[in-house]
């Protein structure tokens, strides 16, 4: 099993080196790597992309939109946008597990066609992964990113992204259906506007200007903050901030990056400025939050629950 220092090491780059994974088929925005030793569980929550989990050791129960799963050595899962869900563990797992969300607009459509049937099953769940490619793949990047150095980047880039595309493939092949319905978009700007964030998502530790983004979706400024409005509840420095704080959160929560090197990472201009900022919005200092989720695992509650507070706060406005 992979001992504490490389999961620690690796967590570390991971965090900081592949929030982008890009090959000839797909773009993904990874919004956090995890290797938890002892993960004895959470709250319930929901998020807004894809979490995929994998127990390296251990045993618990995953509950999941109403059902319930027993977890044991072996067993891969996804947790998808907005179910909710948590896990339970008496004496501990070692869990691995990491969120990602596709750049629509660099991503093909062969694969955008089977990301999205994908999304059509309710559950994706396999009991048995312990043999599979996934698994072993990413053993294999956690021992390779705890020991990165300049001559090894690109391979673990590599793996990273096969990791990625092996687990939907695997699941694919246990959950394939020609009769999942896919899920009705919402609105003719839904895809622009995720566009947009994706943008934004990818250029955090940088002065993000509307006109850049606009650009980026081939829209006007004025048309793109429009959207916004209409669609989010949001103007354009509100999602941006929200963004910031939302990557914030999630690295205090599952890295051990130093506050002045996730200031950097989220856009912020100094470590002052950054915890006045999250103080604000979290309602509790950068210390105080990486303190209270280090054992509790409620990173995703928070996030939650701050995400619901400024949806109340514009709807006000």
């Amino acid at each position: 099993m992979l001992n504490p220092t490389v999961c620690s090491r690796s967590n570390l780059y991971l965090n900081q080196h592949l929030v982008q994974l890009k090959g000839q088929t797909a773009s993904l925005f990874i919004h956090y790597w995890g290797a938890k030793p002892q993960h004895k569980g959470n709250s319930p929550h929901t998020h807004s992309f894809f979490e995929i989990c994998y127990v390296l050791d251990g045993a618990g129960v995953y509950y999941h939109d109403g059902v319930t799963y027993p977890l044991r050595t072996g067993t891969l899962y996804c947790s998808k946008p907005e179910s909710r869900h948590y896990i339970q563990s008496e004496e501990g797992m070692q869990l691995l597990f990491f969120a990602l969300e596709p750049n629509e607009a660099e991503c093909s459509e062969t694969f955008l066609s089977d990301f999205r049937q994908l999304c059509g099953h309710a559950h994706l769940f396999i009991p048995n992964a312990d043999q599979s490619a996934p698994a072993l793949i990413w053993q294999a990047l956690l021992l390779q990113a705890s020991q990165a150095n300049e001559r090894n980047q690109e391979p673990i880039a590599l793996l990273a992204y096969s990791l990625v595309l092996s687990c939907l493939h695997l699941f694919q092949q246990h959950s394939f259906s020609p009769e999942a319905a896919l899920p009705a978009v919402v609105s003719e700007y839904a895809g622009t506007l995720k566009q947009a964030r994706s943008y934004i998502q990818a250029h955090l530790s940088e002065k993000i200007a509307i006109g850049d983004v606009a650009q980026n979706v081939h829209l006007s400024e004025r048309q793109l903050s429009r959207f916004m409005a209409e669609e989010l509840g949001q103007s354009f420095p509100s999602v941006v901030k929200t963004e910031r704080i939302k990557r914030a959160a999630y690295l205090l929560g599952y890295t051990d990056l130093p506050l002045k090197q996730i200031a950097e990472d989220t856009g912020f201009e100094s470590i002052h400025y950054f915890t006045q900022v999250f103080t604000r919005e979290m309602g509790t200092p950068p210390s105080a939050f990486r303190k209270k989720c280090l054992n509790a695992e409620a990173v995703d509650a928070y996030i939650h629950t701050y995400l619901a507070q400024v949806a109340k706060r514009y709807q006000k406005e």
